[in-house]
């Protein structure tokens, strides 16, 4: 019996399928459509094989899911209303193998629950092509790192290998501050902060609210009702949003990054004495933002830049200074401070101020310490729109900013409001005071008293 399936991708899942990288993962709201797009990768990659002596376009594949039960009732059902037994080939229950046979296509399909590292054994003696990885925000990482070592092993090379191999997931968002948060966000797991080239291609489906929703067709009216449902439950599951860790709650609940972070590279605008202001968190793992604000009143977001154990002065000589003659070279620069920045130390008696001022850098300090106005500076911006536009914008390359914003800066789980002060604290304490500044930029006594004395970053030097 002839069997015809006719099957047209959402816009996510067709840029997820036309991507070769090694790993990739489909990430969206429930009942988008992730798991039937995941079904149909498995049989068009093994379409795509090249044939062998025989004529046979051979390939072997793993679908791993968390338990068994997760397995049968969700991944292989899904996987058998498409590819049904019998015109696609058999199904084998009692193993969980599918040998799949359509035409020239012979794949091996093999489903298997793999819960955690103990289950890295029954990797050990596979030669696969490929595997996708259902719901994999629930697949353990020693899982991922041992199929990863037993994919592009079928064919042998001695049949000419596999036209193409390589490993992919679907998911619902993770928990931020877990392995698969940190490896979607390309973080360094080990820090959350380091930035983690993994190779790793991500694909974010739009909220199941958005007007962009996909699957929507195939989805009853009422599908994405929030009523009833919990904050947690519409943020992961119907926005498609990352969930929120345990940890603590995230300082910045309006942010979002498929909102506010731009698509581009944002470029300073350099007429007229409209500075560059660097919002800079002292200490000894000092860091700082750098931003403008745009004629339209929208804070631009434009640069990043973090340390480690480093000092004042040498965070500044070696890091700042080299930014912002590569980034900024021409325009006014002004840097705006941790008021406590002010204090003199009682080895040299120069305060952080002096340090930063004796670099050449034009420096003053926030007009406000208190953390509710610091907050609500950056809140401010992040709630409001500008002609349609967000009036909050940041630059893609500020990956510790965005990791900050999302959920790293966040509150202690005691429910007092008291900051946790991590690793993410520093980078977002800058922006904070670069927010109180630009806030009160247009027509503000200081900045219009000071715009004369803001000196430009110059390419012959630092003046």
């Amino acid at each position: 019996m002839a069997l015809e399936i006719d099957y047209t991708p959402p816009r996510t899942g067709k840029l997820f399928m036309e991507c070769d990288a090694k790993m990739r993962v489909l990430m969206g709201p429930v009942g988008s459509g992730k798991s039937v797009t995941c079904s149909f990768e498995v049989i068009r990659r093994a379409s795509m094989q090249k044939p062998d002596a025989s004529g046979r376009r051979r390939s072997r594949w793993a679908i791993v899911r968390e338990t068994a039960r997760q397995l049968q009732d969700t991944t292989i059902k899904t996987f058998l209303d498409w590819f049904p037994s019998g015109p696609c080939g058999q199904f084998m229950r009692t193993t969980k193998t599918y040998l799949f046979k359509v035409g020239d296509v012979e794949a091996e399909i093999m489903f298997r629950a793999l819960d955690d590292a103990d289950d890295v054994a029954n990797l050990n003696s596979l030669e696969l092509t490929g595997a996708w990885f259902n719901e994999c925000r629930d697949i353990d990482p020693a899982i991922v790192d041992a199929m990863s070592k037993r994919i592009g092993r079928f064919p042998s090379a001695k049949d000419g290998g596999p036209t193409w191999f390589g490993m992919w997931g679907d998911t619902n968002p993770p928990t931020m501050d877990t392995w698969w948060y940190y490896q979607l966000e390309h973080l360094d797991p080990t820090d959350g902060v380091s930035l983690n080239d993994n190779g790793w291609e991500v694909f974010r489906q739009p909220s199941g609210r958005s007007v962009y929703a996909e699957n929507i067709e195939n989805l009853p009216e009422g599908y994405y009702d929030t009523q009833g449902r919990s904050e947690e439950y519409v943020r992961v599951y119907i926005d498609g949003e990352y969930g929120l860790s345990l940890a603590g709650m995230p300082v910045y609940k309006y942010f979002r990054p498929d909102y506010h972070m731009a698509h581009s590279s944002l470029r300073a605008f350099t007429g007229g004495t409209r500075p560059v202001v660097v919002g800079m968190d002292l200490g000894l793992t000092p860091a700082a933002v750098i931003g403008q604000q745009d004629p339209r009143g929208r804070a631009l977001v434009m640069a990043e830049c973090v340390s480690y154990d480093m000092g004042i002065q040498r965070f500044v000589r070696t890091l700042l200074k080299p930014l912002l003659y590569e980034r900024f070279s021409g325009c006014p620069v002004l840097v705006v401070v941790d008021p406590a920045g002010t204090a003199r130390a009682q080895t040299d008696e120069r305060s952080a101020v002096d340090i930063v001022k004796a670099e050449g850098l034009r420096v003053i300090p926030a007009r406000t310490n208190a953390i509710s106005a610091r907050i609500s500076a950056v809140d401010d911006y992040l709630m409001r729109q500008v002609d349609g536009d967000p009036a909050f914008l940041v630059d893609p390359s500020c990956t510790h900013l965005k990791a900050a914003m999302m959920g790293g800066y966040r509150y202690k789980p005691t429910g007092d409001n008291a900051i946790d002060k991590n690793k993410h604290s520093h980078v977002a304490e800058a922006l904070q005071y670069l927010c109180l500044h630009l806030s009160n930029a247009s027509g503000d006594f200081l900045y219009q008293t000071l715009k004369r004395d803001i000196r430009p970053v110059v390419s012959a030097g630092w003046t």
